[in-house]
């Protein structure tokens, strides 16, 4: 019974730990260390191990991509539920900002450009202002970006999952997945 309890605290961290590398990668700082955190965030959602039984252990780090940084956030989240940069990252940007994610193509600061200029913070209200014609007017983003988006909300909402491979053999129950979704996967050699 605990090991069903430790599996799914373990896929909360992990689903903690992507919340994190989101909210880090909207405010602009190095792009590799959110990537880190994403990183991290996929081998702790394809562990077959507890997070209960792997700190205790000290092995946390020998798992890839956890470096001590990273174990050190994993183990405060693992243990407390939250971490003081996750909390502040929280107050700096919407939860509905975060959907944005969702749509293919649209990088970091495209995201947060979208949010400072348009005040956008759903997939509803990108949808509106790519339909009004407000995206093409900012700065940044323009009219291929606009087209876009609109291409990109479409595929996102047909449910229709790609994923490579090698991100697939990682995720092994796609909890990602929206349900009912068709999964297409890109062999790349």
């Amino acid at each position: 019974m605990s090991e069903v309890i430790g599996k799914t605290a373990t896929q909360t961290v992990a689903r903690l730990l992507r919340e994190y590398a989101q909210r880090t990668s909207l405010r602009g700082v190095n792009p590799y260390r959110a990537k880190a955190h994403f990183t991290a965030a996929d081998s702790l959602a394809a562990l077959s191990q507890p997070l209960d039984r792997i700190i205790p252990s000290g092995t946390l780090t020998e798992i890839p991509g956890i470096g001590y940084a990273i174990a050190d956030i994993i183990t405060k989240l693992h243990q407390t539920g939250s971490h003081p940069s996750l909390q502040k990252l929280r107050k700096d940007v919407p939860e509905g900002v975060l959907e944005l994610f969702a749509i293919p193509g649209i990088r970091p600061d495209k995201i947060l450009k979208l949010h400072q200029e348009l005040g956008i913070s759903s997939l509803t209200e990108l949808e509106e202002a790519a339909k009004q014609d407000r995206i093409r007017k900012v700065k940044g983003l323009g009219a291929s970006m606009q087209t876009k988006i609109l291409q990109n909300l479409s595929i996102a909402r047909s449910g229709e999952t790609q994923l490579h491979l090698h991100k697939a053999a990682a995720r092994p129950r796609l909890a990602l997945a929206p349900e009912g979704a068709r999964l297409r996967l890109h062999l790349q050699y």
